[in-house]
């Protein structure tokens, strides 16, 4: 038979599967350092750097849905295929305080810049680097404090859940232990599924803003590459 071929991302799926079956049938798997997975990364055309991004969205918390459904903190990240020049960042960083309506601070982060802005509603972090011969954008915003705003408003509507629990329990029972323990869940009920509710659409809408926005700054990159310079005629006929 002849010998199969696979595409690139075939092999990785192929590999992944792989290694989870060893994983099975060896109880805890094989243990391997960080240099003997580079070592085999560079057998089959993986840089160290990826490796090491790899390594890092592994150790990188995952966002997790609370009991309002939906995380506080939305993060997203992309690649520009260059290198950016001060001026171009600068001019991506002017462009992300208009998007957010924040002038936030810039520092220096190793050989990169981090800009960092907070509101009433939360934080915003924007860090631009480079990765390999390109520059890596990424955005995280945090919005914890919005959703507070949200639980805490979302306790009024549960007050009024409450009062129509009362109704409720004066039709069903004549235990006042009972009618307490309906008032006290309606109440509760109200609360959380109206935090949730209110809480998911606006967790959505930063979701999509977040990624919107680093593909805006991304978009601009690639404007911005494609400028002409220009060359004084002079020193051209020269």
């Amino acid at each position: 038979m002849p010998d199969p071929r696979f595409s690139e991302q075939e092999m990785a799926l192929i590999l992944k599967r792989a290694a989870e079956l060893q994983e099975g049938a060896d109880g805890r798997g094989v243990q391997r350092s960080l240099a003997e997975i580079n070592e085999i990364a560079s057998e089959v055309g993986i840089d160290q750097e990826f490796v090491a991004e790899a390594v890092a969205e592994l150790q990188r918390p995952r966002a997790r849905s609370n009991w309002l459904g939906a995380p506080t903190r939305f993060h997203e990240e992309q690649s520009v295929p260059r290198k950016l020049t001060p001026d171009e960042i600068s001019e991506l960083l002017d462009q992300a305080r208009a998007e957010l309506g924040l002038h936030g601070e810039v520092h220096q982060v190793f050989d990169g810049v981090e800009w960092r802005a907070r509101s009433a509603l939360g934080a915003s972090i924007l860090t631009m680097g480079p990765r390999g011969d390109g520059t890596r954008i990424a955005l995280t915003t945090e919005r914890l404090d919005q959703a507070v705003v949200i639980g805490f408003g979302s306790v009024g509507i549960g007050f009024l859940t409450a009062l129509g629990g009362v109704a409720i329990a004066l039709n069903v029972t004549n235990s006042a232990l009972l009618a307490s323990a309906i008032v006290a869940g309606s109440g509760l009920a109200g609360t959380v599924v109206s935090a949730r509710v209110l809480w998911l659409g606006i967790a959505e809408r930063w979701r999509k803003r977040t990624r919107s926005i680093v593909g805006c700054l991304v978009d601009r990159a690639a404007e911005l590459s494609k400028k002409e310079i220009k060359v004084d005629p002079a020193l051209r006929s020269g």
